[in-house]
């Protein structure tokens, strides 16, 4: 039944009693005194990176989780955002030179396609009388690989590699934006429309919602981007004197040219719109707290990677062209203050409005869930004002509880020190027919020290379901006999998926001394997952003072040609990161051995780290030793000049770049020096990005506008076109 903004399914919470609930311990009173609307966020991808989240790695995990949210807390709504990750597991090449995302997504496919666990959510929410929507990137469409190998993954949506022209452009033609379609494309937004209403209509799912930051850091000012022909077009009809690239623009020209993109993104809109209400979905935007008018940054970084995009709230509100505003995290009188703009502009519409909170309950969000606005607890996060899993009290008898979620929530508060409980009574609940019981075991022998309990963590390795795996294998990391080692080893013969191989890695490096020669033994073995956790694990037991034991094992795997390449990429990273602990003689032959390999053809992954590995050598070099590995690097850039035909055409040329640029001076002369030559176009255009365009992991490089337009009036040579990979 909706009534207006933020109207939703009313389920019976106690709206006070869950906020003391989840800042005072656990409540003592019964469930079902107010009805209070909420929605939840589970942002999916995070939960099968760290071990630490709820798991939704299996159907059984999935409906537990539906479960408690519907039973504790009355949540009426799922923002699923394994509805992208899925999509993204369908269009986006992947690229195995960076293992540890690779192995992720591998992770992933493996859930999608074996486990089906889409599906499974899709099902366990409208079982439990929940809306499911798939949440999803408005402009998100992977990146160009030159940009990904480096941060934050390697991975690019067929749709932009096929058609580069539909991405956004810098004001010469010549780069690309990271991330975006540019929606002033007819095409672009019907191919984007067809995959979503595929999808939807594959899935089941009851709606569509869609954030607005791009997850790269491939921009380096806010208006770099943006110049497609229908943009120029467009401002041309308001300011046909004005040249769009080459002008410099006046702030209210500046903020015309943003509507201009943003108009597009209504168009998208309005289309997607009308294909989904024909099918009874509903469409939701999400605005940022603080300037809800325009696309949102990503998390921490100063500025949006897809440049400023006006976005027509307004417009998608009278025209009915959305069904739904979200305001996103942020300041609470930022939010507020948008709410309040909100709340007038959709009176008397069926927009509905949701936001963002970390405590949903929080008394200062009561005016507006009086005033129909919906909070959306975010169990991504670990605080988020729902982490009770049952709101009775608990205590030693609880443990026997015919409510699974009551026991389980007994071993949360044992494992978080609230409740003291016999060690042999938890380890009882190791058989429990509930998955994520069982679990909760492995974490709370951890908490209690349970040495005696040992061997329930070695049969938790082997359980039909991968989180109790995953976290027997975390728990050991905690409590341990000498046999754990060997346990370990033979749970990766059976499981060697990218959740468990973290946990064991962690779980090997704190047994220290009674790991080692388990896993330098374990560097052997024929199985894939125990060879790179050993090769992974010895790196960290090196870190703790072995660094000449896990010397030979990891140097033998580094150069064994016959070794699958992510593990030799593994023993290369592993002694790379010993370097500053080897002794000089070790140095000496680890830097030979990676000029040789960064020289080789043999492997295109190790042949990256190894350049990699050289710009990290840097500090224990010689003269010398630096003089010979920067004219291996310098060589190896050349490789990727006019005619190369090689599988990283389009990015590994960024590896050997940005570690040249680690030998400073000498480094940057090299680089200008290839840019500088007019023999080999391809060769002075990378050297001209590489050493004028910087880009780093993790962090967006800001330069100032008019210096980078003068920086490319002075040193850009010509353009040579674009490489797809």
């Amino acid at each position: 039944m909706k009534s207006g903004p933020g109207s939703a399914l009313f389920f019976p919470v106690t709206l006070g009693a869950v906020a003391a609930s989840a800042l005072a311990g656990p409540p003592t009173h019964a469930e079902g005194d107010v009805a209070s609307p909420l929605y939840v966020f589970c942002g999916t991808g995070d939960h099968l990176w760290t071990r630490e989240r709820e798991p939704v790695d299996s159907p059984a995990t999935i409906e537990a989780m539906l479960e408690w949210m519907t039973r504790t807390y009355g949540i009426s709504r799922l923002y699923w955002r394994g509805g992208q990750t899925m999509m993204w597991d369908q269009h986006c090449k992947l690229g195995k030179e960076t293992p540890l995302q690779y192995d992720w997504s591998a992770w992933k496919h493996h859930l999608y396609n074996n486990l089906r666990i889409n599906e499974a959510a899709v099902a366990s929410a409208h079982r439990n009388g929940m809306e499911i929507f798939l949440y999803s990137g408005l402009l998100e469409f992977g990146v160009q690989p030159d940009i990904g190998i480096v941060a934050p993954y390697l991975f690019e949506d067929s749709l932009r590699i096929e058609h580069p022209e539909w991405c956004p452009v810098d004001r010469w033609g010549q780069r690309r934006a990271a991330g975006p379609l540019e929606f002033c494309y007819p095409e672009a937004r019907r191919a984007v429309i067809e995959r979503y209403i595929e999808n939807m209509d594959r899935y089941g799912y009851d709606g569509i919602n869609f954030y607005t930051y791009v997850e790269n850091c491939g921009i380096r000012y806010e208006d770099e981007f943006g110049f497609n022909q229908p943009i120029v077009d467009e401002f041309s009809k308001r300011y046909p004197r004005t040249d769009l690239r080459n002008d410099k623009l006046t702030a209210e020209q500046k903020e015309h040219w943003y509507r201009c993109r943003g108009m597009f993104v209504t168009a998208f809109l309005r289309e997607l719109h009308h294909e989904l209400s024909s099918r009874g979905k509903t469409l939701s935007v999400i605005l940022d707290a603080t300037a809800p008018d325009y696309v949102q940054p990503w998390w921490r970084q100063p500025i949006a990677g897809s440049g400023k995009i006006r976005l027509e709230w307004q417009t998608w509100v009278q025209e009915g062209i959305i069904d739904e505003l979200w305001v996103q995290l942020g300041p609470t009188e930022a939010q507020r203050a948008t709410l309040d703009l909100l709340l007038d502009a959709c009176k008397d519409t069926p927009v509905r409005l949701t936001f963002r909170a970390i405590d949903p309950f929080d008394e200062v969000w009561t005016p507006y869930v009086a005033a129909g606005v919906t909070p959306v607890a975010v169990i991504t996060w670990a605080r988020n004002g729902i982490e009770r899993l049952a709101l009775e009290p608990t205590s030693p008898d609880t443990l026997a509880s015919p409510d699974w979620r009551l026991r389980l929530q007994t071993l949360v508060d044992v494992e978080e020190r609230r409740l003291r409980v016999p060690r042999e009574a938890a380890a009882a609940l190791a058989g429990d027919p509930h998955v994520l019981v069982r679990r909760r075991v492995m974490f709370a022998l951890a908490a209690l020290k349970a040495t005696d309990q040992v061997e329930t963590l070695h049969s938790g390795l082997f359980d039909v379901e991968s989180s109790v795996r995953i976290a027997a294998a975390g728990a050991l990391a905690e409590v341990n006999s000498s046999d754990s080692p060997t346990q370990i080893l033979a749970a990766l013969e059976k499981d060697g998926f990218f959740q468990m191989k973290e946990a064991c890695v962690d779980a090997l490096s704190a047994m220290a001394d009674q790991a080692l020669p388990a896993a330098i033994a374990g560097t052997q073995s024929p199985v894939h997952a125990v060879r790179e956790v050993c090769i992974r694990a010895l790196y960290k037991l090196g870190k703790a003072g072995k660094s000449e034991d896990v010397y030979g094992p990891l140097r033998r795997a580094m150069l064994d040609s016959a070794v699958d390449e992510r593990l030799r990429y593994y023993a290369l990273e592993g002694l790379v990161g010993l370097r500053l602990e080897l002794p000089d003689t070790m140095q000496k032959e680890l830097v030979d051995d990676l000029v040789a390999l960064a020289g080789s053809e043999n492997s295109t992954t190790v042949q990256l780290r190894a350049a990699w590995g050289l710009g990290h050598m840097y500090g224990v070099l010689d003269p010398a030793g630096r003089t010979k590995a920067l004219a291996t690097l310098a060589a190896g850039l050349r490789r990727y000049g006019d005619g190369c035909r090689r599988t990283d055409a389009a990015f590994g040329w960024r590896v050997f770049g940005n570690a040249m640029l680690q030998y400073q001076k000498p480094g940057r002369d090299a680089l200008e020096s290839m840019r500088q030559q007019s023999d080999d176009n391809w060769l002075a255009w990378l050297a001209y990005e590489i050493a004028h365009l910087p880009n780093r992991q993790g962090k967006i490089v800001l330069v100032d506008e008019q210096d980078a337009i003068e920086d490319h009036r002075r040193n850009a040579p010509p353009f040579p076109g674009y490489r797809t990979w």
